[in-house]
């Protein structure tokens, strides 16, 4: 065996230990994590994460043309569930479908939310109910079903998206969203103390803002420049954060080295909070 050749083995011996030693650190492979919100921004980022350290992806989304794209870039098994979460059923029927096609269910990472502006004086009930069916009822309800599937396996790993709207109230114009944000964290805790001698950990994950379809929904180029400037501003990193930075956040939340964490909020934000955001 020449020299050249023989560095090439213990190259590869040297990777081979490391990815082992990697899969024993996470213990994710052959793991199957339900990703709510998969077909855009941090949703499909969450499902390439998980799917790179071995998860198996339950991929839901409304948007089944986002979910196809999602699908075409994750490098293991996965199944597509496109679904309309607004209704409590079909939260339900979710989890259960996801849990009859493979067989358990052991991570939800659920990242869906709408958020659209409204001043207190311009709230109707049909904006509360959407956006809190999406962003606070569809969060408990699949939540709560996955985790009695999670509790009879003794392990179990929920990754709830809330905001900074949830933890500082948010603008007037959007209290909604931020009632819908602060909901979900004391939501988040309550099923945290619930889970937590069974082995289920549930935790909140507040992201920093993505540009996104969410971010730009309503408004015009001028002033969504204008907001990722001021969104720049209050940062101290001063740059706009990679959705695989925030799916790092997640992955730690979904894997064994979370093992002592839950009822927690993880501020994966650029540091808005230092701003008091």
């Amino acid at each position: 065996m020449t020299s050249i050749t023989l560095r090439h083995y213990h190259s590869r011996v040297r990777f081979h230990i490391m990815s082992v030693e990697i899969d024993q650190l996470l213990g994710i492979r052959d793991r199957v994590a339900l990703v709510v919100g998969g077909a855009s921004g941090y949703g499909r980022q969450c499902a390439l994460t998980l799917a790179k350290y071995g998860a198996k992806i339950a991929l839901a989304d409304r948007n089944e043309a986002g979910i196809q794209e999602t699908m075409a870039q994750i490098p293991g098994e996965a199944k597509a569930f496109p679904v309309d979460i607004s209704s409590v059923a079909a939260c339900e029927k979710l989890v259960a479908d996801a849990v009859t096609s493979f067989g358990r269910i052991d991570i939800v990472v659920h990242t869906a939310a709408v958020l659209q502006s409204r001043l207190p004086d311009e709230v109707d009930e049909e904006h509360w109910n959407n956006t809190l069916n999406i962003n606070l009822r569809s969060q408990f309800f699949i939540a709560r079903s996955a985790a009695k599937h999670m509790r009879q396996a003794k392990w179990g790993r929920i990754v709830n998206f809330i905001s900074t709207a949830g933890l500082s109230g948010g603008l007037p114009a959007s209290i909604v969203y931020g009632i819908s944000k602060s909901g979900a964290l004391a939501m988040t805790k309550s099923l945290a103390r619930q889970n937590g001698r069974d082995g289920v950990l549930v935790n909140a994950l507040s992201p920093a803002t993505l540009d996104s379809p969410l971010f730009r929904r309503g408004m015009s180029e001028t002033e969504i420049e204008d907001l990722k400037a001021k969104h720049l501003g209050i940062t101290a990193y001063g740059r706009w954060i990679k959705p695989e930075e925030v799916a790092n956040a997640v992955l730690f939340l979904s894997s064994e080295m979370s093992s002592t964490v839950t009822g927690h909020v993880l501020r994966a934000d650029a540091g808005a909070e230092l701003a008091g955001f």
